[in-house]
């Protein structure tokens, strides 16, 4: 807890949605180990098991909260099997989560180059992992189908009134390492993929920003459209057609798909995994 006795922001990542009573009672469970717990949702909209876009999204969100917010994500198809459960320390955050790569997006930032390939890796410089095994700071009994609220969500508050990472149980040498595909080049085409479709039907790819140049020119093709040029806004003046999709680089840094004032995922038909061509001199 800081100085002034006012604790880290607690941030949930859940594909628990919002109709149920998961994230109440974990936030719940939260309150009552510290009743004084700042708790953000990030959000509980993640696909249903989808560890790839959780892991997106938590590496995308995780740098615009302060240095040292505690980081609960929970995407867990595997929850009750033998799958660890993590506290990872970084020189930025602390995020708790399942060991099913989860947490590829946030060890991005410090893999070295070249990335390896998926596996299990070391956890890189700067970061330590731990397994939240310690039953001090556990609910009992432990559910076998709802770590969110037994295991999570009670290591955070303890975390998060000052208990040291290193308490929550023993060193993990190695992490679940599932970093989103990397864009290939064929040709003149660098090739990429939609990693999800956001809340309003935005296709977000894989392809950074870093990636694509100049724009001017730049084409890009997506099942059977053919998109000219980078928008700049959702609405550039004179760059967008009723229904058509555009192009643009979202807020995240990737290229988006998008249909101003409507739905690139239901226009298109597509999602996860559609293939994403760019081509940079347009002919």
């Amino acid at each position: 807890m800081a100085a002034d006795g006012v604790s880290r922001p607690i941030v949930l990542t859940t594909d628990f949605g919002l109709s149920d009573a998961y994230v109440g009672v974990m936030k719940g469970v939260i309150l009552g180990i510290n009743p004084r717990a700042s708790i953000v949702d990030l959000t509980h909209q993640i696909g249903p098991q989808n560890v790839r876009q959780g892991a997106f999204v938590l590496g995308a969100s995780y740098r615009y909260f302060p240095t040292g917010s505690i980081h609960v994500a929970v995407v867990d198809p595997g929850v009750g099997t033998s799958r660890k459960a993590l506290v990872l320390t970084t020189p930025d955050a602390v995020f708790l989560a399942p060991d099913n790569g989860l947490l590829s997006g946030v060890l991005a930032d410090y893999v070295s180059e070249p990335a390896p390939p998926a596996g299990v890796i070391p956890a890189p410089a700067g970061c330590v992992a731990f397994e939240l095994s310690n039953p001090k700071y556990r609910l009992h009994p432990v559910s076998s189908t709802f770590h969110g609220r037994d295991v999570f969500s009670p290591a955070a508050a303890y975390l998060s009134l000052g208990v040291a990472p290193a308490e929550m149980g023993d060193p993990v040498g190695e992490i679940v390492w599932r970093p989103a595909p990397v864009p290939s080049l064929d040709g003149d085409w660098l090739r990429g993929e939609v990693i999800y479709a956001d809340h309003f039907g935005n296709l977000i790819t894989n392809i950074p920003a870093a990636m694509l140049g100049d724009a001017a020119g730049l084409e890009v093709r997506i099942k059977n459209w053919r998109i000219v040029g980078l928008s700049v806004t959702f609405h550039q003046p004179g760059g967008t057609v009723d229904g058509q999709p555009i192009a643009l680089v979202g807020s995240n840094g990737h290229l988006e798909i998008a249909v101003a004032d409507g739905s690139a995922a239901r226009v298109l038909e597509a999602g996860a995994g559609e293939l994403v061509s760019v081509r940079f001199d347009g002919s």
